[in-house]
């Protein structure tokens, strides 16, 4: 019988129980991952990264409001809140500094998780070593416009009927909109992110080939957490901007996928170039988009590890 390379718990983080993912090593480098979505969970394509960040142990967690954390805890809507996510991070890292014996704990956020984790870093800039932002999001109304545009091209060329049915629902001033039709909008505009957006692997192939995922509990939690995710995206993603803000504590990285257009790299990047920090470095990864961690997971993986070395 093939041995686990893995662990599992619950923990008990400012009122809920949350759902926490190991992939321990022998060292004393601990990658804490924040997951995007808002509300998609990436301990599911924990197993898939695993060989190309082993010489560090990795710790995922499902966020509040998703994932296995919500079937666990059953938290109510009103409780998602940005100071509620940030508390409960801070717990986490307390959590996993004692689990592992160690204060060298890096932040690594991906989309919607780096916006959480830029969020916590310049409120507790020493409670962790660095902070990678990938798939980063520096201004979400420029960045949703700038996919809004490249999906409105492509599925003009190459999409189905309902697809274009679809893309048609959303406000055409998408994401310059009221609240609510910014939420419905970028909900559906990530349904067409899968054949539109640049993906080099299928995210969705890796969760139903992960371990820890279940078609019929985890998928169907996903569906469930619609309205958790419209009430993010409402509350914490609208009008979302940072251009403002350049002055950073804790050294800062970011990983951008060549072909991101979702978050869109060029627009990452010239926020990165204002930001001053005691260490920065950006990364830019070939052959990969928004999903840079399983498009290109050895270029990830080599990425982080520089990241490490430097720390």
């Amino acid at each position: 019988m093939e041995t686990k390379n893995y662990t599992e718990e619950y923990l008990q983080v400012n009122g809920i129980s949350q759902y926490m993912l190991h992939y321990p090593v022998n060292s004393k480098e601990v990658v804490l991952m924040l997951h995007g979505g808002p509300g998609i969970p990436n301990s599911y394509i924990g197993y898939h990264l695993a060989p190309h960040l082993n010489f560090c142990n990795v710790v995922y967690y499902d966020q509040r409001g998703c994932g296995k954390t919500q079937m666990k805890s059953k938290m109510k809507i009103e409780d998602l809140t940005l100071e509620n996510m940030i508390e409960d991070l801070k717990q986490t890292i307390a959590h996993v500094k004692r689990k592992y014996q160690t204060e060298r704990i890096l932040l690594v956020g991906h989309s919607w998780g780096s916006m959480l984790g830029t969020q916590y870093v310049l409120k507790y800039p020493t409670d962790v070593i660095g902070f990678v932002g990938y798939g980063a999001v520096a201004d979400q109304t420029t960045q949703e416009r700038y996919f809004y545009e490249v999906l409105k091209k492509s599925i003009a060329n190459n999409g189905t009927k309902k697809e274009l049915k679809m893309f048609n629902s959303v406000n055409t001033d998408y994401p310059y909109c009221s609240k609510e039709a910014f939420a419905k909008g970028s909900a559906t505009i990530s349904k067409l992110f899968e054949k539109h957006g640049y993906q080099k692997n299928d995210f969705k192939s890796i969760y139903l080939k992960s371990p820890i995922f279940s078609f019929f509990k985890d998928g169907a939690q996903m569906t469930k957490s619609e309205a958790f995710k419209e009430k993010m995206l409402a509350d914490m993603l609208y009008g979302y901007d940072i251009h403002d803000i350049t002055d950073y504590e804790a050294p800062v990285f970011y990983i951008i996928g060549r072909h991101d257009d979702w978050t869109s790299s060029d627009i990452a990047a010239k926020y990165f170039e204002t930001i001053r920090a005691p260490k920065k470095e950006l990364y830019w990864i070939e052959d990969a988009g928004h999903m840079v961690d399983t498009d290109n997971p050895e270029a990830f993986g080599q990425s982080i590890k520089e990241i490490i070395s430097q720390l």
